[in-house]
């Protein structure tokens, strides 16, 4: 495998593991306990942390997923050598799932948590949540079997 590719292939699977982990802590540590939170006077409270989660995941997500997106496409547009761009695609498909997941579900949800905590809201980011936990699982099956045939 040429080094370029190597590099790429290896960003591509740190990033997307990193995002599973992440996910997977979301998903069974971090939602699950919103409805715990101390809500202060007219959800004061309640809105600091919303503010601070949306800001500090923010910089932890940011770059994970720029470099998961680049290396995807990259992955697909230059499939390692004698692979078909089938599996790189179904990798592209997936990120795509959990990006539009994230765009347009997720994100919308936090913002109409952020100014005060409802429960059926929040029910439903924990729900909807299980979608990115498993596409970006999925996702990083496909890479390592994608780097298994790369390598072997």
């Amino acid at each position: 495998m040429e080094s370029t590719n190597a590099l790429i292939l290896l960003i591509a699977l740190a990033s997307t593991w990193a995002m599973t982990g992440l996910i997977w802590t979301i998903q069974v540590v971090h939602y699950p306990v919103f409805d715990a939170i101390e809500r202060g006077t007219d959800s004061e409270l309640w809105r600091r942390f919303a503010q601070r989660h949306t800001t500090a995941i923010s910089y932890i997500v940011g770059p994970f997923m720029l470099a998961e997106g680049a290396t995807g496409i990259w992955i697909v547009a230059s499939p390692p050598a004698g692979m078909s761009r089938a599996l790189p695609l179904v990798a592209l498909v997936l990120m795509g799932a959990a990006y539009g997941v994230t765009a347009f579900v997720s994100a919308p949800l936090h913002g109409r948590l952020g100014p005060s905590f409802d429960n059926g809201l929040h029910t439903r980011l924990v729900n909807t949540n299980w979608v990115r936990t498993a596409a970006w699982t999925l996702r990083g099956i496909v890479l390592c079997v994608i780097a298994y045939v790369a390598i072997a």
